[in-house]
């Protein structure tokens, strides 16, 4: 096999490679040692020794790594390099040279390999033991630090250049290696984030968010929350569309959905569906700010849609298109929300009265108009002026509705809006409940109070300052004297 074959070697097998290398430069390193010093005798063993630590070492290093982790591997080989360093220096004396390139080769492996300086002094102290107990009991005590051979100053320079040279050929290979994967893991995580976003256009963006957060599952299942559904069409849109091209049509439908559905996102409503120009909107799942500020939420959300309608429709005039206007349905009630389908098609959406209810309300609307029922109103009442409207009868739900129009948001001077009247001063008594008065009774109303003030007035016409009735002119009696 080529060498390149070897250096290109995953990181396990290289590691085990160039352990493998750097033993056998140091068996021939002792053989030369062994032949060309005097007073030699057990270093032609080490060999024998470093053929067995090799044998040894792959099933180490696999059961240091199935018992602890990869960095009490390292660990563990780096301290057995060491005492490996440890018996040749103690072989070969502290022969000059070879005592300094086998410092060098330590530090690269321990500097290669992360090693922290704690377990570096630890290794460095159990060296220093076996440096001795080899010295003691097998190669005796000799001159330390004598003048290297030539030969030996020749080969442990080519063996400490091979043995750093191939180690940084394999780091900058193995590093450019990874940077190119790195890029190509990088231009497919874009490309599946590009592929998510185009996905996620199908679905409510709260939905998507929580699936790609891990906090729900793409999985038939569904719960029963107390949600608020708004309902909104375009009036007559299905008659406009037998009278634009269809170039013309998709356009006014796009523009309109888009600027819906980005206020929509302001106010992190959940668009469930598009049905032709009917859009269905929940609050309250999968995140809520509680029922009472969601419904509020909603009725601000209405009001700024109708606000945009306006604004859409004057911008449809100009461009020569008829004027379109909207209508809304809101309720608030208990819904089941959540995944409904088959395993490999499903669709989040809510079944229930209430969404039910909102699409007949919206129906039932006005040009232009916002309708909510009962529950939504009672939620929403201290904040928006709402007219109550004649319980109407809604297909596909039992009994009378009751329903309410949203007028508008309560300014600062609540009092202008108040529901409640009652005022009691001698002899005067006004007792106004404005949810008890249906909008039809407002002209009577009205007439009877302005008779009220008219009465008041020529009473007051009728008196002085004082409360004395004033006298006509005929009526005084002139005195002569």
């Amino acid at each position: 096999m080529p060498l390149d074959d070897w250096i290109n070697k995953e990181p396990k097998q290289f590691e085990y490679f160039h352990r493998l290398m750097g033993y056998i430069m140091l068996s021939l390193l002792i053989i030369v040692y062994h032949y060309t010093q005097p007073d030699t005798q057990y270093q032609i063993y080490i060999p024998v020794f470093l053929l067995v630590v090799l044998l040894i070492s792959p099933k180490l290093s696999h059961w240091l790594i199935y018992r602890f982790n990869t960095k009490a591997k390292r660990t563990v080989m780096f301290v057995g390099d060491l005492i490996v360093i440890a018996v040749m220096l103690s072989a070969m004396h502290l022969d000059l040279v070879l005592t300094f390139l086998a410092i060098f080769v330590l530090l690269y492996t321990a500097i290669s390999n992360k090693i922290s300086f704690l377990m570096v002094s630890l290794a460095c102290l159990i060296g220093l033991v076996v440096f001795y107990f080899c010295t003691i009991f097998i190669f005796g005590f000799h001159e330390y630090f004598e003048q290297t051979s030539s030969e030996l100053t020749v080969l442990g320079f080519i063996c400490l250049i091979t043995y750093f040279g191939v180690g940084s050929f394999y780091q900058r290979n193995h590093t450019h290696s990874l940077m190119k994967k790195k890029d190509h893991y990088f231009d497919q995580m874009n490309r599946y984030m590009e592929f998510a976003n185009q996905l996620s256009r199908y679905a409510p963006v709260q939905l998507w968010q929580s699936i790609m957060k891990g906090e729900s599952e793409a999985k038939i299942e569904y719960k029963r929350k107390k949600l608020t559904i708004f309902f909104s069409d375009i009036q007559g849109f299905t008659e406009l569309s037998e009278t634009l091209i269809p170039d013309d049509l998709a356009f006014l439908l796009n523009d309109y959905l888009s600027h819906m559905t980005e206020i929509a996102k302001q106010y992190e409503a959940t668009v469930d569906k598009f049905m032709g120009d009917a859009i269905l909107i929940f609050f309250g799942d999968p995140h809520s700010q509680g029922v009472e500020q969601d419904a509020k939420i909603c009725l601000e959300m209405a009001m700024v849609m109708r606000q945009q309608m306006k604004l859409l429709r004057e911008r449809w005039i100009k461009m020569g298109y008829p004027p379109l206007h909207i209508r809304m349905g809101i309720s608030t009630g208990y819904c089941h929300v959540g995944n409904y389908g088959a395993t490999h098609r499903m669709a989040y959406t809510i079944v229930g009265r209430d969404a039910n209810l909102a699409a007949r309300l919206q129906s039932a609307a006005e040009v232009d108009e916002i309708l909510i029922s009962d529950d939504t109103h009672q939620l929403i009442k201290n904040d928006y002026l709402c007219a109550p409207k004649a319980p109407i009868y809604l297909k596909g739900i039992k009994g009378p509705v009751r329903t309410w129009q949203v007028m508008e948001k309560y300014t600062s001077k609540k009092a202008d809006y108040q529901r409640w009247f009652d005022y009691e001063y001698k002899g005067f008594h006004l007792l106004l409940n404005m949810d008890e008065v249906q909008n039809f009774e407002y002209p009577e109303l009205i007439l009877v109070l302005e008779k009220m003030i008219k009465r008041l007035q020529t009473q007051q016409k009728m008196t002085n300052s004082e409360g004395i009735v004033k006298l006509n002119l005929e009526d005084e009696v002139i005195v002569e004297d």
